[in-house]
């Protein structure tokens, strides 16, 4: 009965969403303040009363929030309808274990180191993409300009022959790769983090993000006090759409079906392995959540490090791929221009 007037509420506080999702950068800020607030002896509405005057473009989001939080919602039901399922359900548990102030600074650092990479990416990709605009528009005025006049030069009434060598290659690739983004995208959360977690390249940043998200949760569970069976009915608690909703789901039949909890999680590519000897090491739980929250830190470490290692290989990359569009583009290009000189 609990469970149901829990779901209810979230429905009723989904339906009274009165903006947009906000985005990353304006999240991990908002976490972060609130998080320091609350450090320093702040109340959770007299936090986000204080966020109404720092962040003037989320007053209307941040006053209604501390209207729902006045009616009696909880922080995880009021922050909702503003943050992605698998946030909402980490602030969830943590206010339900009293690790609220902890997981708000967690929050904001993934959401942080988030938003640093996209702007990185953004930055590096710059000047390779105004090299792409600068060779579309010369290649464009000598095939609308040059080659015609070329053309109409040459002493032949054969049919100049077009060269589709390179668009034959190009395209079948180009629709290859949007099926199988598309076929990755639609598949559930929990397998489609198992498949890119197996991509070369991205595959350990993938690792790495979320087996830093599952330690945390699981580092806020511990310390509230929770076996890992109750754990299991906790996660079985969120959203279907959530990987910790559908992660818990297979964790459960698996340990049903008498399989061991190291074996277990060693079947998930992107669950961290050092979790197989914590939970085989037989400590007490004390030592346990000390030992997690260090294993969440080094992944934390561990997925910065990676992310700048795969910032420093997408220029390079880049310019690989720019020379060989030039080089098709040049080939399909000058071919036909030799051909067409020959024939003066």
């Amino acid at each position: 009965m609990q469970e149901e007037t829990v779901k209810l509420q979230q429905k009723f506080v989904s339906d009274l969403k009165p903006g947009k999702p906000w985005s990353i950068s304006t999240q991990s800020e908002i976490f972060r303040t609130i998080s320091d607030l609350l450090l320093v002896g702040f109340s959770v509405r007299h936090a986000v009363q204080f966020c109404e005057v720092l962040y003037r473009h989320q007053m209307t989001d941040l006053r209604w929030i501390n209207e729902q939080l006045h009616a009696g919602y909880t922080v995880s039901q009021t922050f909702e309808p503003f943050v992605d399922d698998q946030i909402g359900l980490q602030l969830r548990l943590a206010e339900e274990h009293g690790q609220l102030t902890q997981s708000l600074g967690q929050v904001s650092r993934l959401l942080q180191t988030a938003y640093q990479r996209h702007q990185k990416i953004k930055r590096l990709l710059q000047y390779p993409l105004i090299l792409v605009v600068i060779l579309g528009v010369i290649i464009t005025g000598m095939k609308l300009v040059i080659l015609p006049q070329i053309e109409m030069l040459a002493a032949t009434n054969q049919p100049h022959t077009k060269n589709w060598w390179w668009s034959l290659a190009i395209v079948p690739m180009i629709l290859i790769s949007i099926c199988v983004y598309q076929g990755i995208r639609q598949q559930p959360i929990l397998k489609r983090v198992e498949q890119t977690a197996q991509i070369p390249i991205i595959g350990p940043i993938v690792k790495a993000y979320y087996g830093y998200y599952f330690l945390a949760t699981l580092t806020i569970m511990f310390e509230g006090g929770l076996g890992f069976q109750e754990i299991l009915l906790t996660l079985r608690q969120a959203k279907t759409t959530t990987l910790l909703y559908q992660l818990g789901g297979k964790l459960e039949t698996a340990l049903a079906a008498g399989q061991p909890l190291p074996k277990v999680i060693m079947q998930f590519h992107f669950l961290p392995h050092e979790l197989e000897m914590l939970f085989q090491s037989g400590k007490p739980q004390t030592d346990l959540v000390k030992e997690l929250k260090a294993l969440t830190e080094l992944y934390y470490q561990r997925l910065t490090d990676r992310l700048e290692t795969m910032m420093t290989w997408i220029q390079p990359l880049s310019f690989v791929l720019i020379g060989g569009v030039i080089i098709g583009a040049y080939a399909s290009l000058f071919l036909p221009m030799y051909h067409t000189i020959g024939g003066l």
